[in-house]
């Protein structure tokens, strides 16, 4: 079974650093200053500076809409006051109302153009908005006025999001010049090596944030995905196990883990995570493909088919959901039903080695020799082979007469694999006939 993960990059959200809060806010606990602010807004109802620090507490502890509210007031109060307008599209912001935090930051620079955290802030909210060029130009003017690693983070994040993947890159490794120790701008990093398929590079990285910040679950998740895209499943396990320990509410993190399992054949700890998942999301397509095929190996084959089905019908262009269901046909003896779900994989991803190797073993079995040749040769012309290729191709060929063409196939598996025993019975057993 082929490994079916989320999306490779995690692209991590621009920070967006809080801005001017009062010294009279520090060292106390958001719901303290809150109570003590109430007081004060109650022995004087008019003060706005009471509503300032109150709606500014309250964004701190993640209230963002009686932030909006306390800054709404100030407003009133002060209406040309453009901190007032940057802290309530801070508020808007955290609340994910993009376009009312955009108007806000647009008030603030109009009153004072030179608020570079206000640009900062509405290059943040462009990009969620995904309007990422306006966002970027933010950025820039960030960077003109007052380069920090945040803003370059910023930038490289909107790039990315692009798949601007060596701009983002010169740009993270600006933010990292400024700030070595910075472990946002090294996971984001990260995650474009990922995109570039550096997967080594990406690792390394990784590793870095981690160490630095060691409480990110999405950053475990991401390392995890990195380990599997290299085939190394036992620590992809390592860090799927970390990110759902973080954050066991996490249906993609479930998942991962069990695909994992099941890759090493786990079949149990894998069914139980790929449970969870499609408990947090019945609707994970990519859950119940897996789930189909490790139900197949417990031997519930009823239960295998209702979810591959579903996995096809929540989403019909996935080339993983049909490689998996037409694997199963195939074990199955249903030879003309997986040649068809092999088909469809590879009509919707060319590339797709498990679904191109598994229907030239499906024609080996139908005797269709010149044909399984042809989808060997394809694996291998892509360079996604491994040692059941070469002697799957070494079957058809022998078949087919072209013995010193099988002959060399199956040398060439025992020569990365010498205790690869199917290719050195073969061998022995041509070489026999051939001396004959």
């Amino acid at each position: 079974m082929k490994a079916v993960f989320g999306a490779m990059i995690v692209l991590m959200a621009a920070c967006l650093t809080p801005a001017r809060a009062q010294d009279s806010l520090s060292g106390s606990k958001p719901i303290e200053t809150i109570e003590n602010l109430d007081r004060a807004i109650r022995l004087d109802p008019t003060n706005p500076i009471s509503y300032n620090n109150r709606g500014l507490a309250h964004l701190f502890a993640g209230r963002a809409e009686q932030a909006a509210a306390d800054f709404t007031t100030v407003i009133e109060i002060f209406p040309n006051n453009a901190i007032a307008y940057q802290n309530r599209a801070r508020a808007y912001l955290q609340a994910g109302d993009f376009g009312r935090s955009i108007a806000d930051f647009d008030m603030s620079l109009k009153l004072d153009p030179g608020l570079v955290e206000s640009y900062q802030g509405r290059g943040v909210a462009h990009i969620r908005f995904g309007v990422l060029d306006k966002g970027i130009a933010d950025f820039d003017d960030v960077i003109r006025r007052k380069p920090t690693a945040n803003a370059y983070t910023s930038r490289g994040t909107a790039y990315a999001m692009k798949k601007q993947f060596d701009r983002a890159i010169a740009d993270f490794d600006e933010a990292l010049r400024l700030e070595p120790q910075r472990a946002e701008s090294l996971q984001s990093r990260g995650s474009a090596w990922i995109s570039k398929g550096e997967i080594d590079r990406a690792i390394a990285d990784l590793d870095k944030a981690i160490q630095l910040d060691g409480t990110q679950a999405p950053w475990y998740n991401l390392r995890g995905t990195s380990h599997a895209a290299r085939g190394d499943f036992a620590r992809a396990i390592i860090d799927f196990k970390r990110a759902v320990e973080l954050d066991p509410d996490s249906a993609e993190y479930q998942r991962n883990l069990g695909v994992s399992h099941a890759e090493l054949d786990d079949n149990k700890p894998a069914l139980e995570h790929l449970d969870k998942a499609l408990a947090l999301n019945p609707k994970d397509d990519v859950a119940l493909s897996g789930r189909g095929f490790v139900r197949y190996r417990l031997g519930d084959f009823d239960g295998a088919f209702v979810d591959l089905d579903k996995s096809i019908e929540l989403n019909p262009n996935h080339a993983d959901h049909y490689n998996n269901r037409g694997e199963i046909y195939r074990r199955d003896g249903k030879l003309e039903k997986a040649l068809t779900d092999f088909d469809r994989a590879l009509q919707l991803d060319p590339r797709q080695r498990s679904a191109q190797q598994n229907r030239a073993i499906v024609f080996l079995a139908m005797k269709e020799y010149d044909r399984a040749i042809a989808d060997f040769n394809t694996v291998i012309d892509l360079k996604l082979d491994d040692e059941e290729t070469y002697y799957g191709r070494a079957v058809a060929l022998r078949e087919t007469g072209q013995i010193d063409k099988a002959v060399a196939d199956l040398e060439h598996v025992l020569g990365r694999s010498p205790n690869f025993y199917k290719a050195r019975d073969l061998l022995q057993e041509i070489r026999s006939k051939t001396a004959q």
